[in-house]
C-alpha cells in the first residue's frame, strides 16, 4: 500500500523534475550483453553474486552449524547473537549510505568485501561465545555497509534508457548465488569440514572485492 500510495514512478518523469530517460527498444538480451561487456558493471556483479553465496551458504547453513559443534551454542544463543549483529547493521545502514552518495561506491563495496571476509575468519577460529559474538557483530555491520552501494553502483553503470535491465540484471545474476551457495559451500564442508567451509567464503568474498578494487572504475562523481 505505501509502494501504490507513496513512491513515485519513475518511468516517464524522474524524481527530481522533468522527463526520464526513454526506455530503451533494444531487446533485454541484447541489452544485457551490451551491460556486461562494461567492466565496472560485471565486476559488480560478480560481487553480488559472491554475496549471495557465501551469506546462503555460509552465514545461514555452516555458521550455526560450527557454533553447535564447536562451541556447544544452542539455537537461542546462536539466534540471538545473529540477531544483535543484524540490530548493529541497521544502525549503520544510513551513515553507510550517507558515505557511498559523498565519497562513491567502490570505498564503500571494497572495505566491506574485506570486512566480510574478515567475520568469516571469526566465525571460523572463534573461541568463545563472546568471540562468536564479535563475528556477528562484523557481519551485520559488513552486510549493510555493503547494502545499498553494489545496487547504486550496478544504477550508475547503465546506459541511458537501460535501468531496469541493468537493476534486474544484477538482482538475477545475485540471486543466482542464493541458489548455489548452499550446495557449494555444502560439498567443501562434506570434502573438508566446516571450517573450511567459512575459510573457502572468506576467501572468495575476499577475492571478489580484491578484483572490484582492482578492476572496476568508479562511475559516480558528487553533484556540484
Amino acid at each position: 500500500m505505501l509502494a501504490w500510495f507513496v513512491v513515485p514512478e519513475t518511468r516517464t518523469f524522474s524524481v527530481k523534475g522533468g522527463p526520464a530517460a526513454t526506455p530503451s527498444t533494444v531487446p533485454f538480451m541484447s541489452q544485457m550483453r551490451i551491460l556486461l561487456s562494461n567492466v565496472g558493471y560485471a565486476m559488480v556483479c560478480l560481487v553480488g553474486l559472491v554475496n549471495a553465496v557465501v551469506r546462503t551458504g555460509g552465514l545461514f547453513n555452516v555458521v550455526p552449524l560450527l557454533a553447535a559443534s564447536k562451541l556447544g551454542l544452542g539455537p537461542g544463543q546462536i539466534g540471538s547473537l545473529m540477531a544483535l549483529g543484524s540490530l548493529l547493521g541497521l544502525a549503520a545502514s544510513y551513515p553507510a549510505g550517507v558515505l557511498a552518495d559523498r565519497i562513491g561506491r567502490k570505498p564503500i563495496i571494497v572495505p566491506s568485501a574485506l570486512l566480510t571476509a574478515l567475520a568469516f575468519a571469526v566465525y571460523c577460529w572463534a573461541p568463545s561465545l563472546a568471540w562468536f559474538g564479535i563475528a556477528c557483530a562484523l557481519w551485520g555491520v559488513a552486510v549493510a555497509v555493503n547494502g545499498a552501494a553494489p545496487a547504486a553502483y550496478a544504477a550508475d553503470n547503465a546506459p541511458p534508457g537501460m535501468n531496469a535491465a541493468a537493476m534486474s540484471g544484477y538482482r538475477m545474476v545475485s540471486d543466482v548465488g542464493y541458489v548455489i551457495g548452499p550446495i557449494l559451500l555444502g560439498l567443501v564442508v562434506d570434502w573438508q569440514g566446516a571450517e573450511s567451509g567459512l575459510l573457502f567464503a572468506a576467501f572468495l568474498v575476499a577475492g571478489a572485492g580484491l578484483l572490484f578494487a582492482r578492476f572496476a572504475p568508479e562511475q559516480w562523481r558528487r553533484p556540484g
